[in-house]
């Protein structure tokens, strides 16, 4: 039986903040070995672990296993058992955060929480927590959670548009991909597929709030405003915003659609990586539907997210291709799982699958890759220039300039050596245990160190030094 608020307001009252376990010995040990945004992060998972046992176990036995050196303790032991064997470990050292050799193996805590979850709760049902939880971070009125992004477009269109008109910028009609979906896809055959006619507008490098408005007609039914994820204009251009988009959506009648790709559920105040508009920024200027990627930023598993008002949402669940186009339970119990780790984060990156690379500062990868650079050097049979260079990282492999982080990366320079050689060489190391993603450039290994956290570094330098 859980015990009564009376009986829990003292329990509660004797954890230690997570200042004092940052001052405990144990802990500032690991300041050496792990990055100080991980070690903090892990503290808050082990409070909050302490308050479910707290509330929902008998009491009795807790009082003992409150105590900060106890509690220092389970951080040490979590971090080392996360670090653990290194059986089928991954290091992304590509400088591509969303690396298609990192597909099968790289979905995110999250994803391997739902694994475990479905083999626990074969009958998962959500009954509207994940659209609580959604309301809660980003105030959109209700979500649903699709099997990937093209499967949440195309049940837009035609829950929205079918037989009837969508207005698309120009300049946005390239392919559109999220992380580890198959393939990019043609939103125009998608909207074709849907049953609807596309209507261009705007000229390829500029479109006008006024070039909307031209095209918009009696059979409008969608405007949809796509955030390009595998090209990038540059030079003369000109787009409208997307709030001016809204508000042309309201005065003739249309619902704006906007297809944000890879971005945050909230905005990100500090980081080295700045996403785009943030499905609760969107909200705010009053979108009628957001379509995203729930696998990639987010860091729950692979999925597409459809996010907006409530009347809006009721015609896509109620569309009779809806329940082939839903995510199934292994992957919406997994997503929920990740939205309740957000729902007690000051911020979205936090607990991220890839949060070294994405909340780490430049001077943060400048000192990893020194210390790569120390560990090689001190190697006596490592004989091959290698130096610390500076070299952006990015977030998809199609090198988009506004997802570029900065940071430095090890050149490993081998005289003589072969395109052939290094990919070759790559390849092996992307086999080994554990699996070293490295880039290679003419005669050079690129070892980006925005993607090797400092814990591993060791293992980094092991594998490039046996082999060299």
């Amino acid at each position: 039986m859980s015990p009564g608020p009376e009986e829990l307001r003292p329990l509660l009252a004797r954890l230690p903040s997570v200042h004092v376990l940052q001052r405990q010995p144990g802990i500032r040990e690991l300041r050496g070995r792990y990055e100080d945004r991980r070690i903090d992060a892990m503290i808050r998972k082990v409070l909050r672990e302490a308050r479910s046992r707290i509330r929902y176990q008998t009491p009795a036995a807790e009082p003992a296993r409150l105590q900060p050196q106890d509690l220092a303790e389970r951080v040490v032991a979590h971090l080392e058992s996360e670090r653990g064997p290194l059986d089928g470990a991954l290091i992304n050292a590509s400088g591509i955060l969303f690396h298609p050799g990192t597909r099968d193996r790289y979905a995110g805590a999250a994803a391997r929480r739902a694994s475990n979850l479905a083999l626990t709760f074969s009958a998962y049902e959500e009954k509207g927590r994940i659209a609580r939880l959604m309301h809660e971070l980003t105030g959109a009125e209700d979500a649903l959670v699709a099997r990937s992004v093209p499967a949440a477009f195309l049940l837009a269109v035609q829950s929205i548009a079918n037989g009837e008109e969508v207005v698309i910028n120009r300049s946005q009609l390239g392919l559109i991909d999220a992380p580890y979906d198959d393939r990019p896809v043609d939103p125009v055959s998608i909207c074709e597929l849907a049953g609807a006619r596309v209507i261009e507008t705007g000229a390829t490098n500029k479109t006008r709030l006024s070039d909307y408005r031209s095209a918009v007609g009696n059979q409008t039914a969608l405007i949809t405003c796509i955030r390009p994820s595998t090209y990038a204009l540059r030079g003369f251009t000109a787009e409208a915003g997307l709030e001016e988009i809204v508000r042309t959506g309201v005065e003739t009648g249309a619902t704006v659609l906007y297809l944000a790709g890879d971005t945050t559920l909230r905005p990100v105040a500090s980081a080295a990586y700045d996403p785009a508009c943030s499905v609760a920024e969107a909200v705010q200027l009053g979108t009628q539907l957001i379509i995203l990627a729930g696998g990639g930023l987010i860091g729950g598993p692979p999925c597409g997210l459809l996010v907006g008002r409530r009347h809006v949402l009721a015609r896509i669940r109620g569309h009779g291709l809806w329940p082939a186009m839903q995510a199934s339970r292994h992957v919406r119990a997994g997503f929920e799982a990740r939205m309740k780790e957000l729902a007690d984060s000051p911020c979205d990156l936090d607990n991220h699958p890839a949060a070294h690379m994405l909340t780490a500062s430049r001077d943060e990868v400048g000192t990893r890759a020194r210390g790569l650079l120390e560990l090689l050097s001190k190697s006596g049979r490592f004989r091959t220039p290698c130096a610390v260079i500076e070299r952006p990282a990015y977030l998809t492999p199609y090198r988009l300039p506004r997802d570029s982080m900065a940071g430095f990366a090890v050149s490993v320079h081998l005289e003589g050596a072969r395109p052939e050689d290094l990919a070759g060489q790559a390849d092996q190391w992307a086999r080994g245990t554990p699996s070293l993603l490295v880039d290679h450039d003419r005669d050079r290994h690129l070892i980006d160190m925005r993607g090797v956290e400092k814990s591993r570094i060791p293992d980094v330098a092991r594998i490039v030094a046996v082999d060299l």
